[in-house]
């Protein structure tokens, strides 16, 4: 079954401020021109996360970074830089017309100063003001870890912010497992900072657990600026955009309408990584 967003009631209940964004403005792209292409209208929007590309990325990382730019991709976030330096990535993404304007950190690396003081240097390095914490493990999904997690976000955040950078949160689909009458991702949505802790939606993972992303989005607006674009197929497998049932074309603009200004293509495993990014991005821009 095709995943069809609720159109009528996520537009009923979008802002007045929204209507800019619905007409093909993003606040990080508003002096471009439009594309005339894709689903966005702006091909400079679309971006990929560097974890699909991993394997190649920690082996040869230039070439990894020029395949990307050959296939389009204008924004890379990060997901570690294995033993490359901030700086040596920073030159080839330069090299290359590249920009990496996000990351993701570890849990581990929030909770630890030193660790957390030198991403914070690391996004500097790259030009990155959003670091997003990808994944947390079994053990941290209680109601009181929430909880506690949300409390070291709104720390972190405010730290970070001293540095022009915006703590965020990556959903899997873990966080919205009921907890009595609340949710995971119910309380990091309501227990953080809006001022100091963004969100970064992963449709796939909404997908998985069930749900609708654009309620999701209509729930908490303003919170969600940054998204994870992959696709899923009818036995609930990760496929290349374009390969699944969610129906993009539909749902990106209305995403874009509700202030979500970046979007990263990504697959977590896939066969090829390289012609995944490639066969999302022509899906996504054709």
């Amino acid at each position: 079954m095709i995943l069809q967003p609720n159109r009528r009631a996520f537009l009923a209940g979008a802002s007045v401020t929204t209507l800019g964004l619905m007409a093909g403005c993003s606040p990080n792209v508003s002096d471009k021109e439009p594309t005339g292409a894709g689903v966005l209208g702006y091909t400079e929007m679309l971006g990929a996360q560097l974890y699909t590309v991993r394997t190649l990325f920690e082996a040869d990382a230039r070439g990894t970074l020029e395949a990307l730019a050959k296939i389009g991709i204008k924004d890379c976030e990060t997901a570690g830089l294995f033993e490359h330096s901030a700086a040596d990535i920073r030159a080839i993404m330069d090299d290359n017309g590249l920009i990496s304007r996000s990351g993701h950190v570890r849990l581990e690396a929030l909770r630890d100063d030193a660790a957390f003081g030198a991403n914070l240097d690391e996004a500097a390095t790259l030009g990155q003001d959003r670091l997003y914490l990808g994944w947390i493990p079994e053990e941290e999904r209680t109601t009181d870890k929430y909880r506690a997690l949300a409390e070291l976000l709104n720390r972190r955040g405010a730290e970070a912010k001293s540095a022009g950078i915006m703590i965020g949160y990556h959903n899997h689909e873990f966080e919205f497992i009921e907890q009595g009458d609340t949710t995971g991702y119910d309380i990091l949505l309501r227990q953080t900072d809006p001022e100091l802790v963004t969100m970064e939606l992963d449709f796939f993972w909404v997908a998985d657990a069930g749900k609708d992303p654009l309620e999701i989005l209509e729930s908490a607006p303003g919170r969600f600026t940054s998204c994870h674009i992959k696709d899923r197929d009818q036995a609930g497998e990760m496929v290349s955009v374009g390969d699944g049932t969610i129906d993009f074309k539909t749902l990106l603009p209305l995403a874009q309408a509700a202030g979500v200004e970046r979007f990263y293509i990504e697959h977590d495993n896939p066969e090829d990584p390289l012609a995944s990014v490639g066969r999302s991005y022509a899906h996504l821009t054709g």
